[in-house]
């Protein structure tokens, strides 16, 4: 893994349709996953590798291996490391986004279970994050999601600090029966709300 200050934007693929036959194991399980070294400061964002064994209708299946990388956004402020996490807990409440997750001494905090249907904090759903599409419909718009944000405060070499953030989930069609869930990427629009809504509280602007 690379340094969250330096690390590059990735391209992925959206919208990965998973089969409700499909057993979804982490490779770290069976021993085939590779893990990179943790960045300086934070034990978030990161690639994963999942196989999914996938059925189809003769009865014979396959195993396909998936990447999932998680960016990492980064907004930087310059209040110190504890003042700058009480404007971000006051950044999560102003987007109505309940805090599940806390940790005071790691300055972490977040909502792993997050859900919702059309509409994220103060954006729409579409905007924050790509879940595929049919028929040229954003399933963002229509599937009822469930989300992890995460976001933690690092301090930064100038004597500031750092907004961690990162946002992932998966969707599912609320008018069907299907149990098939599409995995979401984020587009990095909340992400970035979160790090200005913490700027302008403590810049009281």
């Amino acid at each position: 893994m690379h340094n969250p200050f330096s690390m590059p934007p990735a391209r992925r693929s959206p919208g990965i349709r998973l089969s409700v036959a499909a057993a979804l194991v982490a490779l770290a399980t069976s021993g085939c996953a590779s893990a990179g070294t943790a960045r300086p400061g934070s034990d978030m964002g990161g690639a994963s590798v999942q196989t999914a064994v996938l059925a189809n209708a003769g009865g014979s299946a396959r195993g396909v291996n998936m990447v999932s990388v998680t960016d990492v956004s980064r907004t930087l402020v310059s209040a110190a490391p504890d003042k700058a996490f009480q404007a971000l807990s006051a950044a999560y409440a102003a987007l109505n986004i309940p805090v599940t997750d806390i940790d005071q001494r790691e300055r972490t905090l977040g909502n792993s279970a997050f859900r919702t249907r059309r509409r994220v904090g103060d954006l729409p759903t579409l905007r924050a994050l790509d879940c595929g599409g049919d028929s040229g419909m954003p399933n963002a718009e229509t599937y009822q999601l469930t989300l992890t944000i995460r976001s933690k405060v690092a301090p930064s070499d100038d004597g500031g600090s750092v907004i961690l953030t990162t946002l992932e989930g998966t969707g599912r069609n609320p008018t069907t029966a299907a149990s098939s869930d599409v995995r979401c990427v984020s587009l990095g629009t909340l992400e970035k709300r979160i790090g200005d809504l913490v700027k302008k509280t403590l810049t009281g602007s």
